[in-house]
């Protein structure tokens, strides 16, 4: 009986595990690693690591310290650290936070206006925007410039802090 009550907790346990297993995750110091996106989730956290991501992903977390990052496409990209730079293609919602991060991007959504905010210290982000968007730039000594494709409006944007600068390219 109790060897029944076991089975079933393995089982159990074995499921959330599953569920995760697509998602993409790169933990650690000084690696390169390249990956190949179908809709996964990715997280890269440490320090120092080289990643590149092509295809269509989904959310992407980018933590820690000194990451280079290059994706093709993301749902959304989180850019959390000190001295990350990422890349690449184009994304739906964007997060910069902390401390002297550089974002090039551009930002897109289909459905509702596409969204950026970026907040701390030194960040430096570059944006083309390619739908209508909204941005939000907090913080101190930020520097935001952007562009808009073709047939785009100039993106809504509101700034608070101090020493900020926003301009279009």
């Amino acid at each position: 009986m109790k060897l029944k009550h076991v089975a079933i907790a393995c089982a159990v346990s074995v499921t959330p595990v599953t569920a995760f297993a697509d998602d993409i995750t790169v933990e650690g110091t000084q690696m390169s690693r390249d990956f190949a996106c179908d809709g996964q989730n990715v997280i890269i956290a440490g320090q120092g690591n080289t990643v590149e991501l092509t295809g269509n992903c989904g959310d992407v977390k980018v933590m820690g310290a000194d990451h280079k990052v290059r994706f093709d496409q993301a749902k959304t990209l989180a850019v959390s650290g000190m001295s990350i730079k990422a890349t690449g293609g184009e994304t739906g919602a964007l997060l910069v936070e902390l401390h002297k991060n550089t974002v090039q991007a551009k930002l897109k959504s289909e459905s509702a206006p596409a969204e950026a905010s970026v907040s701390g210290v030194d960040q430096n982000v570059s944006l083309t925007v390619g739908s209508a968007a909204k941005i939000d730039v907090q913080g101190t000594q930020n520097a935001l410039s952007w562009t808009a494709e073709n047939g785009v409006k100039a993106p809504a944007i509101s700034t608070s802090g101090i020493g900020n600068k926003i301009s279009k390219k």
